[in-house]
């Protein structure tokens, strides 16, 4: 019995040392990865202003070149504006993780809650990697039980859905001008039309493109048939 003991230490221990390495390196890795994402669209969005992308579609009717610069003026403003509110929404959302994890009495927690947090910039990433690592973190750190386990499960239920039914809508919404209603909606339907995560994340940023080239197909071309 003793032994089977220490064996189970044992085990434990290099699983909480294995999560910790791994946690580390994909911290790192994302870091590099994320950041020249975020510096690319903040170049596009100030050299938008003094470059002259007109000079770039000669070929086009005047009217039309118009339509299509300001068409991708307004998805350039819109990706932008999404990855900033993302960016917001992965802080308050780390907070909560944190914030719960530490409630729990889970090992490192807020630390952990916070760096899910942060891989949540890309969306729902640090859910998924926030999952693999604090399970197994519940049971098998000191005085990790079944019931730990249950209650990080609970933590990261409730922090989802105050994401995905406040943090989101709410910010989203003020940065990209959509409804919060409208918001909910487009993550279900983009969710199911192009297949889980995928459309989610990039449920934003389509529909509100859709709506800002809706407007402008209203306003010159529906609005001159009608």
């Amino acid at each position: 019995m003793q032994g089977l003991q220490n064996v189970s230490g044992t085990v434990g221990d290099k699983a909480v040392d294995a999560g910790s390495w791994i946690l580390g390196a994909v911290g790192a890795l994302l870091s590099w990865a994320v950041l020249p994402v975020y510096f690319a669209f903040f170049l596009m969005a100030e050299s938008k202003t003094a470059s002259n992308p007109e000079a770039l579609l000669p070929f086009l009717k005047p009217e039309t070149r118009r339509d299509v610069v300001y068409l991708v003026r307004e998805f350039v403003n819109i990706i932008v504006a999404f990855f900033r509110g993302q960016l917001v929404v992965a802080t308050l959302q780390g907070l909560c993780f944190a914030a719960g994890f530490t409630i729990i009495g889970l090992k490192y927690g807020f630390v952990l809650g916070l760096v899910f947090g942060f891989l949540n910039v890309i969306p729902y990433l640090g859910s998924i990697v926030g999952l693999g690592i604090t399970l197994p973190l519940a049971y098998f750190q000191d005085g990790g039980s079944f019931q730990k386990l249950i209650l990080v499960l609970v933590v990261f239920t409730i922090v989802q859905m105050i994401e995905g039914y406040v943090l989101t809508p709410k910010i989203m919404g003020d940065r990209t001008g959509l409804h919060p209603v409208a918001i909910i909606v487009a993550v279900f339907f983009w969710g199911s039309a192009l297949g889980g995560i995928f459309g989610m994340i990039l449920a934003i940023p389509l529909t509100a493109f859709l709506v800002v080239f809706w407007r402008l197909a209203k306003e010159k071309y529906i609005h001159e048939v009608v």
